[in-house]
């Protein structure tokens, strides 16, 4: 069974034999999220969140080595086609920034979305280690999204290196040797 994390996108693949027939519960490794894992009959469905599984058993807690799956350029190509379906928006009256952590200085987000890299981009990070297009950044209202795109040095959330991952507010994220913190703020 293949299980994705709502949270950070990570893949999962769980042998269908090592699944209890009420399902089980289980934390993402890479952001700790719960990941519901559904019953025998529940197949097909993927998410940490499922309405209206009534096969889960959830009082029980699966202890389960997951098997990350590769996120390779497929993987990719998938996820940004089914985000892509949708128009990133920035809720009205929000003003999301990136903070440079050592340096202190904010780069506001010129719209819902943002190129980040060292040169050519929507914003320009002064880092030698960081790729000329290194990540997208897509809101959509109160869901934000990070794509690493193919940069040489990675994209890393959480301290694990991602294709995609989701982002909260306040939350760091590295390129290159630069360390930066998403920033909200409420404009009247």
């Amino acid at each position: 069974m293949k299980l994705i994390c709502s949270s950070c996108q990570t893949n999962y693949q769980i042998a269908d034999e090592k699944i209890p027939v009420k399902g089980a519960r289980a934390n993402c490794q890479n952001c700790g999220q719960l990941i519901i894992i559904p019953g025998s009959g529940s197949e097909g469905r993927s998410s940490s969140f499922l309405p209206g599984v009534s096969d889960v058993d959830f009082g029980q807690t699966m202890a389960y080595d997951f098997s990350e799956v590769d996120q390779s350029r497929t993987e990719i190509s998938a996820f940004l086609e089914k985000i892509s379906e949708r128009e990133p928006f920035m809720e009205e009256g929000l003003v999301l920034s990136l903070k440079d952590i050592k340096t202190g200085e904010e780069y506001p987000l010129p719209g819902a979305e943002v190129t980040v890299g060292r040169r050519g981009a929507n914003i320009n990070v002064d880092d030698p280690e960081v790729s000329r297009s290194h990540c997208l950044i897509k809101v959509f209202g109160d869901r934000i999204v990070i794509l690493d795109l193919e940069s040489t040095n990675g994209t890393f959330v959480r301290g694990k290196k991602v294709m995609t991952a989701s982002l909260g507010v306040s939350e760091q994220f590295s390129i290159g040797n630069t360390i930066v913190e998403l920033v909200k703020k409420q404009v009247d």
